[in-house]
């Protein structure tokens, strides 16, 4: 396997920070939300068959300017300037969570380069993610799940956050949401982490909570051509598996693949299926 090697790339005004490892046919990974927490989620198996290309998103972890004003579609139009420069001619993008909607962004908005895009724990539809996850949670979650989430928040209520940083911060408040994000209310996933990511507020500030509010692609997915593969865990609250049930046929070459013992990480709560279901889907392509 190759070792990872670390880069700038000068996009319009910005340079995004690049970071490649593996070997193999190349995979774009774009993330608001630093490096490192996809290293370790994601397991090193994978790297053995095929090369990982993380893009930092503009102002956060190496990557210079702000996200200040972006969308999923612009961001997507970054990833795409990227791949161009690297020499990419037709690339898989996957996104995880929200980078979900950069994915799909890319393969509807570069279709002549998308050669297929992996939704991991994502939804085609983020203005009535929170909303449906929300009712399904209050509806099925056990009272020892209520509890932990309020004692989180309580936890997280109580801490003196006047001197802390803005970074560590949002961290520590998605840190706190652990009911609604992972299957296994006991694992201790802090580590995961690697560290606060560089940017993680203002990324959420402008980028995550706008788009929130706003975004959905489900009147366009029957435009994206290429082949689209969702992985969606079964006990994901922030980004429930309803809104791929429902919206899945509208693709082309749509395939829905649902994790019965993960939340919003089956990459790490189930790896050995999730890494199986991923590399035959990529088989496939060629």
């Amino acid at each position: 396997m190759i070792e990872a090697t670390s880069k700038l790339i000068r996009v319009d005004d910005v340079e995004l920070h690049v970071l490649t490892e593996g070997s193999g046919p190349p995979i774009l990974v774009p993330t608001g939300c630093g490096i490192e927490f996809y290293r370790r989620t994601f397991f090193r198996r994978l790297l053995d068959a095929h090369t990982f290309v993380y893009v930092e998103m503009r102002g956060t972890g190496a990557s210079t300017g702000s996200p200040e004003g972006a969308t999923y579609a612009t961001l997507a139009d970054d990833l795409d300037a990227v791949r161009e420069k690297l020499g990419i001619d037709r690339a898989v993008v996957m996104g995880h969570s929200n980078h979900g909607g950069i994915a799909l962004e890319f393969g509807l908005r570069h279709p002549e380069h998308a050669a297929a895009v992996i939704s991991v724990a994502s939804v085609p539809d983020f203005s009535r993610a929170m909303s449906v996850g929300i009712a399904r949670w209050e509806a099925e979650a056990s009272a020892p799940r209520k509890e932990l989430l309020a004692r989180n928040q309580a936890e997280l209520g109580a801490l003196d956050t006047s001197s802390m940083e803005p970074d560590e911060l949002t961290l520590r408040r998605y840190l706190a949401l652990h009911p609604l994000v992972w299957n296994d209310p006991a694992l201790d996933v802090g580590a995961l982490w690697g560290g606060v990511p560089r940017g993680f507020a203002i990324y959420m500030q402008s980028v995550i909570r706008p788009e929130a509010e706003r975004w959905s692609l489900v009147p366009s997915l029957g435009e994206v051509a290429c082949p689209v593969l969702a992985l969606c865990g079964r006990y994901d609250y922030v980004c429930p598996v309803e809104l791929w049930a429902e919206a899945i046929d509208a693709l082309p070459r749509g395939v829905l693949d649902i994790f019965e013992k993960s939340g919003h990480n089956p990459q790490y709560e189930e790896s050995a299926r999730f890494d199986a279901v991923l590399l035959a889907f990529l088989r496939a392509l060629s």
